[in-house]
């Protein structure tokens, strides 16, 4: 690697670097219920060989009874063992992965088009973009599965250039592990499943090489994948398909009240233009471009994935790809177009949490559109007026997105709200009272309430382990922690009851009389107040 593509890429790395370490503390606000229950899972592993619920060395966390895969939490053991149990060893994990997905889009642009200008584009591209680091400065499984998906790309590249054992062994085991990093691993181990069995079937440089092997490892990879979601179910997962959703049985219900005709108006009519305008709306411009996730906890209205420069160069790219006949555009397009079928299937709006492997194949192309349109510019002078252009405006538009993730995301209210903000600081609360009480109700309205009381405290996982104890999975495929130790999880308001502690949201006292209203101690996050807390003595 000549010197100065080093230094570049160094560039790139340390930009990548100070991106996600910049106010980490601050920014997101707070540990939500999903982050707290990977740090404790890794904390109670470290400690105990098993989960929260005493199952030793899991393949599936139950956790709140969604079942979440393994790998993001044994992957933070060793993390939560050098620094402890905090915030940042909860999400080391994937800032390091975020920072690695430089050098690793470099390492891909490089094999895609054999052009190390648009590898070094690839990985600027990849430093600055906000939407990589809207969920790797957090604790997020689908930033470990993008990666160990991005690493199966590679090494499916290197396979289509030369078909050797190797390669063919590496393709399968990222596979693998994006299986067990994130559901959403399932549509890709599905697709590069199918592909493979193309090559080795119906290409004859892939045909005459360990063809009864490769099949053999196929098999073993699909079938250790799936069997383990058989053995501890999809809950969590068949809750989010969208015939699971009322809503779709209600608008197919009006159209037919409205309209008795079930020819046009029956599920299967209905489904066809409700996955197809989910899918399609992941490409729209104000998706990716506008307002990205309408989730507050993965979004901020404006806050787009791409400026609208890296949009329309898209479209550049996607051009210059077919009329360069570049060797594997077809696979690009392929990930392109698969990776929005997983939240297609949902009920739920765009989201990056499912298309965040989205992401970086559209860089990719976004790169080659640039390097393409520049050089294909007839004059100098254009060519000078083209980059003096693009700069200011991916420059302009660059920092308005980023002073609104910085300066303005993190100190909103509905921020403040959907990380599930103000736990610390009620377990901090608790933790100095409580050998002066002998019981605490702790609101269950929102979230896990139980997780942030482990995580913080955080409790012994050999002394919980012995009552850990879950509800059955609601509508929207969670359990429920009643009670634990002190702590007793429900929206009770029980006056006559002494040495008692209740915490609740603030229009739990709506109906309280005026001389508990002048006891109340209030736990605010920024300008919100967040839990009301009573002390009856």
């Amino acid at each position: 690697m000549k010197k100065k593509t080093l230094l570049t890429l160094a560039v790139c790395v340390l930009t990548s670097l100070f991106l996600h370490f910049y106010n980490i503390n601050e920014i997101p606000p707070c540990i939500n219920a999903d982050e707290a229950a990977f740090g404790y899972n890794a904390y109670s592993i470290l400690k105990t060989g098993r989960d929260e619920y005493g199952a030793y060395m899991p393949l599936r966390f139950k956790s709140f009874e969604d079942y979440k895969l393994p790998l993001y939490t044994y992957f933070s053991v060793p993390i939560v063992a050098i620094f402890g149990l905090n915030d940042f060893s909860t999400r080391a994990l994937n800032i390091f992965i975020g920072i690695l997905f430089v050098p690793l889009i470099y390492l891909l642009a490089k094999e895609f088009f054999k052009n190390g200008v648009v590898a070094l584009l690839s990985a600027f591209f990849t430093s600055l973009s906000p939407g990589i680091y809207l969920l790797s400065r957090h604790a997020h499984e689908g930033v470990i599965g993008t990666f160990f998906l991005l690493l199966s790309l590679l090494f499916l590249v290197k396979y289509l250039k030369s078909p050797q054992p190797k390669y063919f062994v590496l393709i399968n085991l990222f596979l693998l592990l994006n299986a067990f990093s994130y559901q959403t691993g399932r549509i890709y181990l599905i697709f590069f499943f199918l592909l493979q069995l193309y090559l080795i079937f119906f290409l004859k440089k892939f045909r005459l090489v360990n063809r009864t092997s490769k099949i053999l490892l196929l098999l073993l990879t699909v079938i250790f994948a799936i069997f383990f979601d058989f053995k501890y179910g999809l809950n969590r997962v068949n809750n989010l398909f969208f015939f699971k959703n009322s809503g779709f049985h209600l608008r197919t219900t009006e159209y037919l009240s409205e309209h008795p005709n079930r020819i046009i108006h029956n599920k299967l009519t209905e489904a066809v233009r409700d996955v197809s305008y989910r899918y399609l709306s992941q490409f729209s411009p104000e998706y990716l471009v506008i307002n990205g996730d309408t989730n507050w906890r993965f979004g901020f209205p404006q806050l787009g994935l791409f400026t609208v420069i890296e949009y329309f160069l898209f479209f550049v790219g996607l051009y210059y790809l077919f009329k360069n006949k570049e060797q594997f555009r077809y696979l690009l397009i392929f990930l392109i177009f698969i990776t929005p079928i997983n939240n297609a299937l949902t009920w739920q709006s765009p989201s990056l949490i499912r298309t965040y492997a989205l992401l970086f194949p559209l860089i990719l192309v976004i790169a080659y559109g640039i390097y393409y349109g520049y050089f294909r510019i007839p004059s100098g002078k254009l060519k000078l007026i083209f980059s003096i252009c693009l700069f200011v405006g991916f420059a302009f538009f660059k920092v308005i997105t980023w002073d609104l993730y910085f300066n303005h995301y993190p100190k909103r209210a509905m921020t403040v709200r959907a990380w599930q903000c103000g736990y610390k600081e009620l377990v901090d609360y608790v933790r100095k009272n409580y050998d002066k009480y002998d019981k605490f109700y702790i609101t269950d309205r929102h979230g896990q309430p139980y997780i942030y009381f482990l995580y913080y405290w955080p409790f012994d996982p050999a002394t919980y382990q012995k009552q850990a104890k879950i509800s059955s999975p609601d509508q929207y495929g969670f359990g429920q922690v009643g009670r634990f130790d002190k702590f007793e999880f429900t929206s009770k308001l029980d006056l006559s009851l002494k040495k008692t502690v209740f915490v609740g949201y603030p229009e739990l006292f709506n109906h309280a009389k005026e001389d508990v209203l002048n006891k109340i101690k209030k736990i605010k996050v920024g300008t919100e107040e967040i839990f009301w807390i009573y002390e009856s003595n």
